[in-house]
Order: structure tokens, then sequence, then C-alpha cells
């Protein structure tokens, strides 16, 4: 799983992958269509859904619905186990498509800046536009902004209608926790957006949910990131440095 969109899309903008030039567009006809009808029943839940998953289109972003619904369907009266490893496979689909969104992106010469929360002075909104946002925003995703450029990244918010009652308590906290961290954003224009106490307690609270959770299935993930989190705590970065340039103090904010 591709983890933190607020953290790691910053380093997307400068190491983007490159995805095929092909249209995620679709007609609304296509998210229509019933996630119920693709694939036949399965002894096994969760290979189930992964066959049904694996027919869906990743340049289509409706998509992204019809996998939720489909998992709301399989996974109502499955064990708590069984819906983490379904999201597991969800997940997979939501990075990728978020992937492929943000490669269009870049090639799009549409102005977004006014759908970014607290920039709309900064833009305009047009017809096109707002029906590509209201899209976006349908199948759990949402504009924001790095380094003055807007980015497409994953609208976690998306994911508690049809996971959060299914999935485990462990990964209910986990998929809590992140979108939290996420709504609060990490870093901008080479500067932390939250203050070091703030980024402490995200540390001390992974670190609690590691220790309990050793073996969890995004564990590489949470580390990496946590790895991430410790350096700028300890080191700063360009805009908010550890140390002052000019006076060669710590900085007490």
């Amino acid at each position: 799983m591709k983890f933190y969109y607020w953290l790691f899309f910053t380093l997307l903008v400068v190491f983007a992958c490159k995805q095929p030039d092909k249209k995620i567009e679709q007609t609304n006809e296509e998210q229509q269509t019933s996630p119920d009808t693709t694939i036949a029943p399965s002894t096994n839940v969760v290979e189930e859904y992964a066959s049904f998953v694996a027919t869906l289109d990743t340049l289509n972003v409706y998509s992204i619905s019809k996998a939720a619904q489909k998992f709301e369907v399989l996974f109502a009266k499955a064990d708590s186990t069984k819906a983490d490893s379904g999201y597991i496979v969800f997940s997979k689909l939501y990075d990728k498509i978020n992937s492929v969104l943000n490669d269009q992106n870049v090639k799009d010469s549409t102005n977004y800046d006014a759908y970014v929360s607290g920039n709309e002075p900064n833009g305009t909104k047009t017809r096109k536009a707002t029906e590509r946002v209201k899209k976006l925003k349908e199948n759990g995703f949402a504009f924001d902004m790095t380094e003055g450029s807007t980015y497409i990244r994953e609208d976690r918010n998306f994911l508690a209608q049809y996971f959060y009652p299914r999935v485990s308590k462990t990964m209910r906290d986990y998929l809590v926790e992140v979108n939290k961290e996420n709504e609060e954003g990490f870093i901008d224009d080479a500067g932390l957006l939250i203050t070091p106490l703030a980024l402490s307690e995200r540390i001390l609270w992974w670190e609690a949910f590691l220790k309990q959770h050793p073996s969890f299935a995004f564990v590489d993930e949470i580390k990496q990131m946590q790895k991430g989190y410790i350096t700028f705590l300890l080191q700063g970065i360009d805009n908010t440095p550890l140390i002052n340039y000019n006076t060669k103090k710590i900085e007490k904010n």
C-alpha cells in the first residue's frame, strides 16, 4: 500500500511514476453497473472478492465505488479477519487508481486550485471542473495542493461507510488514525504543517500500535513512515529546521 498521501505525495510530485496515458473518466452508465453480477459464487469470500476486483478497470474511477459496494455485500456476515483481508485487496486497487489519476492530472491543463480546501479565493470554478471534482469525491478522491501544485489524494472519509463496520477493531483503529493524520496534513513547501509536539504524538501513537500489533498487515509501511517522522523530528526540514540557520540554536516552536 502506498502510505499517507499527504506525506508521500509530496515526494510523488517530484518522483512521480508515470502511468500509461489513457483516459480514466468514464460514463455515468458505467457507475450504475451492479457490483454483484460479474463473479460466480466462491466458497472463499476473500478469493471471491479478489477475483471480482481483478476484473475491474484500473483506468475507471468508478471501479472504486464498485469495489466498495461489493465489499459491503460480500463481507456483511463474514468474520472481521476475512474482512481485513478483503480491505487489503481493496487498498491495492485504491492506490493503483490514485496513481493513475495523478498521472492524468499532471497532463491536465485545468486549474483546480479553487477546489483545494482553504484555497478557494485563488482559483475560478467551472462547470466542467466541478463535475470532475464531484465524480472524484463520490469515488473516494479529492484535490489537494503541495508546492503550489494540485494533486489528487485518497479522501479516506470514503472508507467509513463501507469498511469501518466490517473490519476488525485493529484495522479500524489503523484506518481512523491514517485518516486523521491525512486530514491534519504533515508537510508542504519544505516545511512542517504540524508542531513538533503533534509530530511526537504521532510517533508515540504508532510505536504503541506496532508494539501491540507486531504482525499487522501494513507493518512495513508503518515502519517506513515512522522513519520519516523521526527524521523530520530530529533534523527538521528546509523551512522549519531544528537548528536556526542564523543563531545555531534549537528552534523552540
